[in-house]
């Protein structure tokens, strides 16, 4: 699929933290910085970024959080957590255009004073019109190990970003819709309407595709966000939903994502049953009306690399948002063996099996930039050892390292 590549932005104004309370002290004990050769991801929904951004109100917008009442409270998780190599936000709920945001968006993870600077990636809504909503970012500690940092042309509402990394993985922060049956509308208006879960077969159909050319090309894929999606009964309290069409949505999750792209939900390898959530329903008690609905999805070929994954479900640390942060850990990601290469998506693959879901490609302009998301989650209530790899499939070095720059020269040359 084409790509659109995306430019950073380096520069880290400081701002002075609101005299708040400290989340410093929080819950959880500070993590040790990462060891060498390990990258460590931090993912987190964020509901709105409003409380850390640098905001006058008008700027800010209808929000029942006050703008600009936490500045350090990003800097700040990240410290807690060891400052990790990436941080993945959803649901940043910016446009495009929103200058003021962005900018904010790009201070707040720079604190001041000691500590690594972050650069930062987005992806935000495209929509001509209409509230702020959707929206990802993703920051990255050290961006001379990213080769090429992009969107997808089929998405204009800033639910995928992509980080192709020069050691051979891409790392894909995603913010999959959440269905229902209130109709989408495309936001550049070339794809026909359609209602919420048809459009969430359709983008989990694509993002296998996007995912699919990914491995065709080498790289190894870490997906991590928020994918709407609960994947057994045990991660929903106090039900899974099994009703058409969020069953159907399901079983094509795990058949196109889960299976087609032979990913694990490395939670479940390193913790079987422990129980995990990660979306609370606001204004009930604790756990009461919840579900797991962000995690990591990490290639078989090297999910035995995970040496982390933990929800980090208290209060205090969830902060303002309704979701828990999660962190992933990976050894070795900067030493990958070649890459087991997969056949390419047959044309039944190719096309999304949806009755109105005619996915024309979206011709949108890069940017130099970096949620009605529904109010709670799709799954919610109502009331690892190494594959085997063929010899044969594989790739030498070399060539593998000459694939990836042939890969990035032509990504650049079809956007320039």
């Amino acid at each position: 699929m084409s790509k659109r590549t995306r430019t950073e932005n380096r520069s880290a104004p400081d701002h002075e933290p609101v005299a708040k309370k400290s989340r410093t002290e929080a819950p959880s004990s500070v993590a040790q910085p990462t060891a060498p050769g390990t990258i460590k991801i931090l993912s987190w929904n964020v509901e709105t970024p409003v409380p850390f951004l640098d905001l006058t109100p008008r700027k800010a917008g209808p929000s029942s959080v006050k703008p600009a009442s936490n500045l350090s409270l990003l800097r700040d998780v990240i410290a807690r957590h060891g400052y990790p190599e990436f941080i993945c936000l959803q649901e940043v709920r910016a446009r495009h255009t929103d200058k003021e945001w962005i900018a904010s968006l790009k201070n707040a993870p720079n604190g001041k004073g000691d500590g690594p600077q972050y650069t930062t990636f987005t992806s935000l809504n495209r929509a001509p019109r209409g509230q702020r909503h959707f929206g990802v970012v993703t920051y990255a500690k050290n961006p001379d190990d990213i080769a090429n940092a992009r969107e997808v042309d089929w998405d204009a509402e800033g639910r995928v970003m992509i980080l192709e990394m020069k050691s051979g993985w891409a790392l894909v922060n995603v913010y999959a819709l959440n269905g229902s049956e209130y109709m989408w509308r495309d936001a550049t208006g070339r794809s026909p309407p359609k209602t919420r879960n048809e459009r969430k077969r359709e983008f989990n159909q694509l993002l296998m595709q996007e995912c699919r050319m990914m491995q065709q090309r080498g790289l190894r894929l870490v997906l991590v966000g928020d994918f709407n999606i609960s994947l057994t009964k045990r991660d929903c309290v106090p039900r899974l939903r099994t009703e058409y069409p969020h069953s159907l949505a399901r079983k094509e999750f795990m058949d196109n994502i889960i299976a087609g792209l032979d990913v694990v939900d490395v939670y479940r390898t390193l913790h079987g049953d422990r129980s995990a959530l990660s979306w609370f329903a606001k204004g009930k008690p604790q756990g009461s009306d919840a579900a797991r609905v962000d995690y990591a999805l990490v290639e078989r070929s090297i999910a035995n690399r995970v040496t982390e994954s933990e929800y980090f479900q208290d209060p205090e640390e969830r902060a303002h948002s309704d979701h828990a942060p999660f962190i992933l850990a990976l050894r070795d990601m900067d030493s990958l063996p070649p890459p087991m290469l997969l056949p390419a998506p047959s044309q039944q693959e190719m096309q999304p099996s949806l009755p109105s879901a005619e996915a024309a490609p979206q011709q949108i302009s890069p940017t130099q930039s970096l949620a009605p998301p529904g109010t709670g989650s799709d799954e919610a209530s109502q009331s690892t050892p190494d594959s085997a790899i063929d010899p044969s499939l594989q790739m030498d070095p070399q060539a593998f390292g000459l694939l990836v720059e042939q890969a990035v020269a032509a990504s650049t040359a079809a956007t320039s």
